[in-house]
C-alpha cells in the first residue's frame, strides 16, 4: 500500500510540466511511455525512471515489478535488456539464472526453457554450442531423441535442425549428417529419404542444393532423371528439362492428355494410346464430291509438308494439290527424311497413296503415351477402421454390448509393410525417341511412436504391447493393460496408457489413465479419469458419489446420479438425475431425465424429462474463455498499437535528426528499428488471433438444442441469461437468435 501510495503521489507531480522537464533531461518519448505505464499500474517507477536505462530495460524492470519480483538483481545499467528479460522470466518460472549471467541472452533462454522440461543443457553449453544450436538440441531432447552421435558444434543450427527432423521421421540421418553438406543440401537429402527416393542419385557433394532439388522433384514425380542429372547442367537447365519431361509424361486427365484427346477426336484405347489405324480421314468425295480417277495427279515430295504437334507425339501430312496420288516409296522416303519412324498409320498411308484425303492435314503417325506406375502403398496388419460408436438399433436405442473401442497389438508384431511404387511403362514419340514412363509416387515413411522400422525400411513392428492408432500417416502405439475387475482387493489403478477392464469397477475405486479407458462391466461409486476417451459398455450408477472425466469423448449405456465431464462429446443411451458437462455435443439416444447438463456445442436428445415434471435443466454454455480472450486481445491490440505509434514517432525523430552515417553507428537507432519490426509482427499475430476468437464466438450463434420425442413440463433450456420452459411439447428445436430464444418444430 505504501509503495502504491508513493507511486500515485509521484504521479500527481508527473504533469505535462514535469514530463517536459524529464524530456529536457534526456528522456525520449518511448522512455516516458514506460514511466506512464508504470504509474498507471501503481508501480514504484522511481526504480527505473532513470536516463541511463533505455526503454527496453525500463520495460523489463516494469514487467518484473508488475509480477511482484525482486528486480534489484537485474535492474542494472550494464545488463543488456535481453539478459534482463531472461532473468525476469526465470524468476517468474522459479529459476535463478544469475549464477549463469555471463552466458549470452540466447543461451540463458534455451537453458531456462530446457530446465522447465527437466532437461539439463549445461553439458552442451560447456562444449560451446550456440543459442540456435541449443534450441534444436532442446527440441530433440523434449522428443526423447538423442542428437549426440550425429552432431558437432561446427554444424550450423539449421543443419542440426535437419538432423533432428530426420531422426523424428525415422530416416537414416547418417546419409547426410556430414560436414560436406550445407543445411540446404541436408534438407534435400532428408526430404528424399522421407519420400523413399534414391538419394544416391543426387547426394554427391558436387551438386549445389538447387540442383539437388530439381533431381529430387523429378524422382518424386516418377521421372527418369538420367537425362538431366549430369553435373554440367545448371539448376535452371535442370528445371527446364524436368518441366519438358513432365509435359511428355503427364497422364491421367492432365492438360496434355486433354489436348491430345481433342486433337484426335477423343478416341483413346484401353491402353491410353490412340488407335490411329481406325482414325477417320476425310476423303476427297466428302470434301469435293465424287472424283474421277483420271483427273488425279501423281505427286512428289515437294507437294508434301509435315507438321509436328504435342511435343512430337503427333505428325500431320498436308498435301498442296487437292486431287492426286502418292507413290508409297515416295511417301515413306518423305517420312524417313522428316524423322517420322514410329506409330505410322497404315490406314493413313493407304489413303494418301490412293488420293483419299481432304483439305485438312492427315494424322500420319501417333506416338505412344507413357504410363505412370502404381503408387506406393501401405499394407496394415491391424484393423484401421475400428468405430468408436455404438450401433443404433431399430428402436432408436444403442447396442453397447459388441462395440469395439480399440485394436491391440503385441510386442514384435508386424503391424505394417510398405509396398514400393512401381516403374512406369515407357512410351515413344513419332521420331522414335523413348519417353520413360513415370514411376509411381512413393509414400512418406510413417511417423509416430511405439514401433520400429526394420532394416529393410519397409516392415514396421510393435515395440511393446499396446493400443494402436492410425491417423493419416501418423501411427502410434500406446501402452495397454487388460484387467479382470477393479475392487478393494486389486486397489486403485494409475496407468500411463490405455486400460481395458473386462469386469466391474467397485465403489470407492479410482481408475486413472493417459490413454482410453474401456469398461465392460458395471461401474459403481467410482472415479474414472483419463486424458483420452472413456467407454462404459454397461453404464454407471454412482448414487451421487462417482465421476467420469475425460480429455476427449465419453460414451456410456447409461448414467444414473453420476457426474460426467468431457472436453469432447458425451453420448449416452439413458441418463437419469446426473450432472453432465461437455465442451462438445451431448447426445442421449433414448431418455434424458432429471439433473443438469451443460454443453458448449449443443444437444441432441430424445425424450427429455418425464410425466411427473422432473426438473431437467439444459444449459448452452457460452465460451467465456474465448470471450475473455477476445476482449483481452482487443485491449492488447489497442495497447500495442499505441506503443507502435510511440516507436514510429521516435524512429521518425531519429531519422530526421541524424544522418545515415550517424544512425548506422547509433545503438539506440538499431534498437528502435528492431522494436518497430517486432511490435508490428506482434500486432499482426494479435490480429490473426482476434479473427480466430471472433470465429469461435460467432459459431456459438449456430448452437441449438434438438429434442426428438417429448419435451415434458419441468424441462428448462438456458442460453446464457435466456430461458425457455417446456409445456409438454413434441419434437422441438430451441435456438438463441439476437439474444432472443426461438422454438421451432422439427
Amino acid at each position: 500500500m505504501l509503495v502504491r501510495a508513493f507511486s500515485v503521489c509521484w504521479g500527481i507531480f508527473m504533469g505535462n510540466e514535469v514530463m517536459d522537464k524529464l524530456k529536457k533531461m534526456g528522456f525520449m518519448d518511448i522512455q516516458l511511455h514506460q514511466i506512464q505505464l508504470g504509474l498507471s499500474e501503481g508501480l514504484p517507477v522511481q526504480v527505473y525512471a532513470k536516463p541511463e536505462f533505455d526503454w527496453f530495460q525500463m520495460e523489463e524492470i516494469r514487467k518484473g515489478l508488475k509480477a511482484g519480483l525482486d528486480v534489484s538483481c537485474y535492474a542494472k545499467r550494464e545488463m543488456p535488456y535481453e539478459k534482463m528479460r531472461q532473468v525476469r522470466k526465470g524468476l517468474q518460472d522459479g529459476i535463478d539464472l544469475m549464477p549463469y549471467i555471463e552466458w549470452n541472452a540466447g543461451i540463458l533462454k534455451e537453458f531456462r526453457l530446457a530446465h522447465l522440461k527437466g532437461i539439463d543443457l549445461k553439458g552442451y553449453i560447456e562444449q560451446g554450442y550456440d543459442a540456435l544450436q541449443l534450441a534444436e538440441i532442446r527440441k530433440a531432447l523434449e522428443q526423447g531423441i538423442d542428437l549426440e552421435p550425429h552432431i558437432d558444434k561446427e554444424y550450423r543450427a539449421a543443419s542440426v535442425a535437419e538432423i533432428r527432423k530426420g531422426l523424428e521421421s525415422g530416416v537414416d540421418v547418417t546419409v547426410y549428417a556430414k560436414k560436406i553438406y550445407s543445411w540446404r543440401k541436408m534438407r534435400e537429402i532428408r526430404l528424399g529419404l522421407e519420400n523413399r527416393l534414391d538419394v544416391s542419385l543426387y547426394s554427391t557433394r558436387f551438386y549445389d542444393w538447387e540442383q539437388m532439388r530439381e533431381i529430387r522433384l523429378g524422382l518424386k514425380a516418377g521421372l527418369n532423371v538420367e537425362s538431366y542429372r549430369p553435373l554440367r547442367y545448371t539448376a535452371r537447365e535442370m528445371y527446364e528439362k524436368r518441366r519438358e519431361l513432365l509435359l511428355k509424361t503427364h497422364v491421367n486427365g492432365n492438360a496434355f492428355i486433354k489436348q491430345m484427346e481433342e486433337s484426335v477426336g477423343n478416341i483413346l484405347s484401353s491402353e491410353h494410346s490412340l488407335d490411329v489405324h481406325n482414325f477417320p480421314v476425310e476423303s476427297p468425295e466428302q470434301v469435293t464430291g465424287e472424283a474421277d480417277e483420271s483427273t488425279k495427279l501423281i505427286l512428289d515430295k515437294k507437294h508434301l509438308s509435315v507438321e509436328f504437334r504435342a511435343n512430337n507425339m503427333e505428325a500431320y501430312i498436308s498435301v498442296e494439290v487437292p486431287n492426286g496420288t502418292i507413290e508409297r516409296d515416295v511417301l515413306m522416303d518423305f517420312l524417313k527424311e522428316n524423322r517420322i519412324k514410329e506409330g505410322i498409320s497404315e490406314n493413313a498411308v493407304n489413303q494418301l497413296c490412293n488420293g483419299e484425303y481432304g483439305q485438312k492435314p492427315v494424322l500420319i503417325a501417333q506416338g505412344k503415351i507413357p504410363l505412370k506406375g502404381e503408387d506406393g502403398w501401405y499394407e496394415y496388419f491391424f484393423r484401421t477402421d475400428v468405430q468408436k460408436k455404438p450401433k443404433v438399433l431399430a428402436d432408436g436405442s444403442a447396442d453397447y454390448k459388441d462395440i469395439e473401442w480399440f485394436e491391440v497389438v503385441s510386442e514384435g508384431q508386424k503391424i505394417a509393410f510398405y509396398h514400393e511404387a512401381k516403374e512406369g511403362t515407357d512410351g515413344y514419340d513419332v521420331t522414335g525417341a523413348v519417353i520413360k514412363g513415370r514411376k509411381g509416387a512413393e509414400k512418406r515413411v510413417l511417423k509416430g511412436k511405439g514401433f520400429r522400422l526394420e532394416d529393410d525400411k519397409k516392415t514396421y513392428t510393435a515395440l511393446y504391447n499396446g493400443m494402436i492408432r492410425l491417423d493419416g500417416e501418423d501411427l502410434s502405439i500406446v501402452n495397454h493393460v487388460e484387467l479382470d475387475e477393479i475392487n478393494m482387493t486389486t486397489g486403485n489403478i494409475f496407468f500411463d496408457g490405455s486400460i481395458h477392464i473386462r469386469g466391474n469397477v467397485g465403489s470407492g475405486m479410482t481408475v486413472k489413465a493417459t490413454g482410453d479407458i474401456v469398461i465392460d462391466g458395471n461401474v459403481e461409486m467410482a472415479t474414472i479419469e483419463t486424458e483420452g476417451s472413456v467407454m462404459l459398455k454397461k453404464g454407471m450408477n454412482a448414487s451421487g458419489n462417482g465421476m467420469v472425466k475425460a480429455g476427449k469423448n465419453i460414451v456410456s449405456r447409461f448414467f444414473d446420479a453420476t457426474k460426467v465431464v468431457a472436453d469432447g462429446n458425451i453420448e449416452v443411451d439413458k441418463c437419469l438425475n446426473s450432472q453432465l458437462y461437455a465442451k462438445g455435443m451431448i447426445t442421449a439416444n433414448r431418455i434424458f431425465a432429471g439433473g443438469i447438463a451443460s454443453s458448449e456445442s449443443g444437444f441432441y436428445l430424445n425424450n427429455v424429462g418425464n410425466h411427473a415434471g422432473l426438473k431437467t435443466v439444459l444449459k448452452v454454455q457460452t465460451n467465456e474463455t474465448a470471450r475473455n480472450d477476445y476482449h483481452n486481445i482487443l485491449f492488447n491490440i489497442k495497447d500495442v498499437t499505441r506503443q507502435l505509434e510511440v516507436l514510429n514517432k521516435t524512429y521518425s525523430d531519429l531519422m530526421e535528426k541524424y544522418t545515415d552515417e550517424q544512425r548506422s553507428e547509433m545503438e539506440l537507432f538499431h534498437k528502435v528499428e528492431n522494436a518497430v519490426f517486432l511490435k508490428q509482427k506482434q500486432l499482426d499475430k494479435m490480429k490473426e488471433l482476434e479473427v480466430k476468437l471472433k470465429r469461435v464466438i460467432d459459431k456459438e450463434k449456430l448452437v441449438s438444442v434438438v429434442i426428438s420425442g417429448n419435451a415434458y413440463e419441468g424441462t428448462v433450456v438456458e442460453f446464457g441469461t435466456g430461458r425457455w420452459e417446456a409445456k409438454n411439447q413434441y419434437n422441438v428445436t430451441i435456438k438463441q437468435l439476437n439474444s432472443e430464444i426461438s422454438v421451432y418444430n422439427n
